[in-house]
């Protein structure tokens, strides 16, 4: 809770400095887009040992859709799982401003896959801190410009005869169910059905986030055990896909 009244506290600094002159004593610091910089060119070299280095051990990233990081291994994760994914890009500042022991920086970004492709843009906005003789980041939010993406889901429902309904029902109870199973690879939600009339005639209401991970389930060694252990019938299998 203190970390988050402490960022609080900084963006209302923030929303006052927009609307009101800068602070006595503030001017531009080449010191700051020095480091700035820095931090792009170790960004485009795959260096996150250098990134980390340019964060306060206390630094807090607020990330989109997530909650607050804190320290250097925060820094060292986020960017890193980055760099890993193979995105660069460019850094621009607007504004790079210090008083005293304390700076701020406002800025834009984009970022890239090795082919050029955009794959992000956005605005950020970072608090900076004199550490010694060397400026380092304390607080860094950013977001992006794009719209948010809401996830694509399909519904599948699949039919099938079981040897045995009790088992087939007992594998999708309690823990280490095949809910999860589903879960991990793409279908977060199932349901499970069963015929009146004839118990060994079963059925599943799938909706699925990811299909391909849901397919390489299904075509695995583990997906063809579990429908052994069950007692699917291959051969009876259907699949209905939902018509858009």
């Amino acid at each position: 809770m203190r970390a988050l009244n402490s960022t609080i506290a900084v963006l209302m600094i923030f929303a006052v400095a927009a609307c009101a002159p800068a602070p006595q004593g503030s001017h531009d610091s080449p010191q700051i887009s020095a480091a700035a910089k820095a931090w792009n060119e170790a960004l485009n070299a795959g260096d996150i040992e250098s990134i980390v280095a340019l964060y306060t051990e206390d630094a807090r990233i607020l990330p989109p859709n997530a909650e607050i990081a804190k320290g250097h291994d925060a820094v060292r994760t986020i960017f890193g799982g980055m760099i890993d994914a193979g995105l660069g890009g460019t850094l621009e500042t607007v504004e790079a401003t210090a008083a005293g022991d304390i700076g701020y920086r406002v800025g834009t970004y984009v970022l890239e896959i090795a082919d050029g492709t955009v794959v992000d843009k956005g605005k950020y906005i970072e608090t900076w801190r004199l550490v010694g003789d060397s400026w380092k980041i304390s607080n860094d939010v950013y977001n992006s410009d794009l719209p948010a993406m809401a996830p694509t889901r399909t519904t599948l429902a699949i039919t099938h005869e079981v040897e045995d309904a009790d088992r087939w029902l007992a594998a999708w109870q309690g823990e280490d169910s095949r809910h999860e199973l589903f879960a991990e690879h793409g279908a977060p939600s199932v349901r499970v059905f069963q015929s009146p009339e004839n118990p060994n005639l079963t059925g599943l209401l799938i909706e699925v986030e990811d299909m391909e991970a849901l397919q390489a389930l299904l075509a695995s060694d583990a997906g063809k055990q579990a429908k052994a252990e069950d007692g699917v019938k291959d051969a009876t299998m259907k699949v209905l896909a939902e018509v858009e």
